[in-house]
């Protein structure tokens, strides 16, 4: 199992309260281990969980097919790919898959999981796999980034590792709809995302919305890509 690094980062609140996320979530997989409730609702029974992602997997997956209909033998990040529920499907689809994370008790349960994919320990804002992909997932990854910096640092970093004319498919949740979080979660507007994209050369070309019948708020799936002449700016 490789290890290229991680830094942990405190994010302060108002109440002076220091977050750790590499703590909190290195605890929660211990904590759950062998549990969906590791990755999913942490107040819901793994069966119910189970149902969850199936849903978001049938969602994720077809928004794929719709960016690259041809995926056999191409490359595939799976940035904060947890213990890796959705990486057999990225495998049967003929992907070559690459799964990221910063907790090394996710990492190798991911590994015991599925052979067949690569897999690295490393915080998402400091990767450096020295190489690019055709597809990069961040699926509910991004919102779990609280401090601000780091967040933008973990934009920059998938967006140096995204192919020209690769796509980037990220599974969040937008603060246009989303009332108060946990210590854990920061909901961002739409639009700080998409004023972020633009300063690193990319867009948001499709966009979709769902819900989950356990979720109290909308679910915000969307497809990012490099700005091209011909590719006029999504919405």
């Amino acid at each position: 199992m490789a290890n290229i690094g991680s830094v942990r980062r405190p994010f302060h609140r108002n109440s002076g309260q220091a977050f750790e996320p590499q703590v909190y979530w290195e605890g929660r997989h211990r904590t759950h281990h062998g549990s969906l409730r590791a990755v999913g609702h942490r107040q819901l029974s793994d069966e119910a969980n189970a149902e969850q992602y199936r849903i978001k997997e049938s969602r994720i997956i077809g928004m794929i097919r719709r960016h690259v209909p041809e995926p056999y033998g191409k490359a595939l990040l799976d940035a904060g790919c947890g213990v890796g529920v959705l990486i057999p499907a990225y495998v049967e689809l003929g992907f070559s898959v690459v799964g990221v994370d910063f907790s090394d008790t996710a990492i190798a349960q991911a590994q015991a999981a599925d052979v067949s994919a690569q897999f690295v320990v490393s915080s998402l804002a400091r990767l450096e796999l020295g190489r690019r992909f055709d597809v990069i997932t961040a699926i509910d990854v991004l919102l779990h980034i609280v401090a601000d910096g780091e967040w933008a640092d973990t934009l920059s970093s998938l967006s140096c590792h995204l192919k020209p004319g690769g796509v980037l498919i990220i599974l969040d949740r937008f603060a246009d709809h989303a009332e108060g979080w946990s210590s854990h979660c920061k909901p961002r507007p739409k639009d700080r995302y998409a004023a972020t994209f633009a300063d690193l050369g990319l867009q948001i070309v499709e966009h979709e919305q769902f819900s989950l019948e356990h979720e109290d708020a909308l679910k915000d799936l969307f497809a990012v890509r490099h700005v091209t002449s011909e590719e006029p700016e999504g919405t």
